[in-house]
């Protein structure tokens, strides 16, 4: 109740109280002004409402974050009688939504103007829903009616450019196929060569063998065969801040790391799959279609710091998935040591693996003599740090801990002495 209600509730009691009270004509003539007040007060607000058709049309059903949420609104008066102190708003959850318009309607007159509100947050939302609040002249009365339905609106996170990504870090393909002598047959065949003792008769290729009269067979290489996974880490007790209004926290970095590298992976052709330990367990094998693309947005436009199991328990679950053709980008904050070694054992399996690294501490997160960065270094697996404010594209140019992949045994060095 409004206080604009309780106040003309009081003043009612009070006249009422001293009519009963003292019997004076003033006071009869004052309660019968207010009746009649408060009469005309409802039907004025109340027939506001009636015949008014409402519009509301929309191009796209999702957007980024960084972009507007543009519409167009129409409100019609289709009743003879004119509309006035009509106060019309979409309704919508998304987090600082434009305020509503003032409007007044004369018989068969439109107004149409465009709504443009713009995304803060990424997330699921409600938009569409439109309410229209009447008030009768003297301001006593405040009536509202809903029109139309309210449709699912999904905001995909930012994401940032990265030209000078390091084409190690996903170990992506070089123009030149690397060959392997391997039982492994893959849809890519690259040359033919004389049989040599322990190759599989699967790899014979029968149509050159009758022509050079020897066995001769295929060499098989890996090509577009390599997948990358990007992981990231949606554990509860990692990211710095829950709060529902704050979009600058570890959680929004990991997203938008991962957003980023994702999309230009997927630039490159190359399958990218994604696995987070989020509100739920989200894992998408790696393809490179552009239906993969939207899939993924729309998983880390939605998923939310709340994992429950530890991130090592997570890395083992995913191990069977993984094979030696594949890359692994972990997207952490923890500052935990107890996944290092999960981490180290998929290197050792033969998947080549690398960690982003959210600072928290930049975020103002106290600082840890622990901090698992110093591990990553000993066992040698490359982490890019990303600080507050940072640009991701320059945190991810150069690794600055850990041997760079295809050198092994050089150690990388920091940014600033790579870069020159």
């Amino acid at each position: 109740m409004s206080k604009r209600t309780i106040a003309i509730l009081v003043l009612l009691g009070l006249v009422v109280f001293y009519t009963l009270g003292t019997g004076f004509a003033f006071f009869y003539r004052l309660l019968y002004v207010i009746g009649i007040l408060g009469v005309v007060g409802m039907g004025w607000a109340w027939l506001n409402l009636r015949g008014l058709e409402v519009r509301l049309d929309r191009l796209a059903t999702r957007g980024q974050v960084g972009g507007y949420l543009d519409g167009q609104l129409t409100v019609r008066n289709r009743n003879r009688l004119p509309k006035s102190w009509l106060e019309v708003t979409e309704v919508s959850d998304l987090p600082a939504y434009a305020s509503g318009r003032g409007v007044g309607l004369v018989r068969d007159q439109q107004r149409t103007w465009r709504v443009e509100t713009y995304l803060l947050r990424r997330g699921l939302f409600q938009t569409g829903q439109v309410r229209v609040t009447s008030q009768d002249p003297f301001g006593l009365f405040r009536l509202s009616r809903l029109f139309l339905e309210s449709q699912p609106y999904i905001v995909l996170p930012s994401t940032e450019d990265l030209p000078d990504l390091d084409p190690r870090l996903a170990n992506l393909p070089s123009d030149s196929r690397v060959n392997r002598r391997s039982d492994h047959i893959t849809p890519d065949s690259s040359s033919v060569r004389e049989y040599a003792n322990g190759d599989s008769f699967r790899r014979i290729h029968w149509p050159y063998t009758a022509k050079m009269n020897a066995l001769m067979v295929k060499e098989f290489d890996i090509g577009i065969s390599a997948e990358a996974w990007v992981v990231v880490d949606m554990e509860r007790s990692v990211h710095s801040s829950h709060y529902q209004d704050d979009v600058d926290n570890t959680e929004e970095l990991s997203v938008t790391v991962a957003a980023s590298l994702i999309r230009r992976l997927l630039e490159m052709s190359m399958p990218v799959g994604l696995a987070v330990d989020g509100d739920q367990q989200y894992v998408y094998r790696p393809d490179s279609s552009l239906i993969q693309l939207g899939r993924l947005m729309e998983t880390l436009a939605v998923v939310r710091a709340e994992g429950n199991i530890t991130l090592e328990r997570f890395i083992y679950d995913l191990r069977p998935q993984l094979s030696r053709f594949n890359t692994v980008t972990l997207i952490t904050a923890s500052r935990r040591n107890e996944w290092v070694p999960a981490l180290d054992a998929l290197r050792r399996q033969g998947v080549n693996v690398s960690v982003v690294y959210i600072d928290g501490e930049s975020f103002g997160v106290r600082p840890d003599v622990h901090a698992p960065v110093d591990s990553l270094a000993m066992n040698e697996i490359p982490t890019y740090v990303v600080k507050k404010g940072q640009s991701i594209n320059e945190a991810l140019r150069v690794p600055m801990y850990g041997n760079i992949p295809g050198q092994v045994g050089e150690a990388s060095q920091g940014p600033q002495e790579a870069i020159g």
